[in-house]
């Protein structure tokens, strides 16, 4: 899979629900380990914290990858604002994956270790 092929998604927002959207704020490659990484800008003022699955699946469909190819480093919310900055890495390659994330990463993904 051609990692360069899917980028072109930066600036794009993605509505949730009435109450959540997501903005892809940067999109990057990082060749030497064959991901994308993706930094994100949700906005959900009056509803809590989306959760790691349902932003793997927002992702995997935006990206055209499968979900488990997904993963979610990190979600902070911002006490009180509504909003949360998530950082995602998109692989090209399951097994691949394995190899370089840290397995702790793997085990908060709901991956097969």
């Amino acid at each position: 899979m051609d990692l360069e092929k899917k980028l072109g998604k930066k600036g794009k927002t993605v509505k949730l629900d009435e109450k959540t959207s997501i903005m892809i704020t940067n999109e990057n490659v990082n060749r030497l380990l064959k991901r994308i990484e993706l930094d994100l800008y949700i906005d959900h003022v009056f509803s809590g914290t989306p959760s790691k699955s349902l932003l793997k699946n927002v992702i995997a469909n935006l990206y055209n990858v499968p979900e488990e190819n997904v993963i979610v480093k990190n979600i902070e919310s911002r006490y009180g604002l509504g909003t949360s900055i998530a950082h995602i890495h998109v692989y090209s390659d399951t097994d691949y994956m394995k190899r370089v994330e840290l397995k702790h990463i793997l085990r908060r993904n709901n991956v097969q270790i």
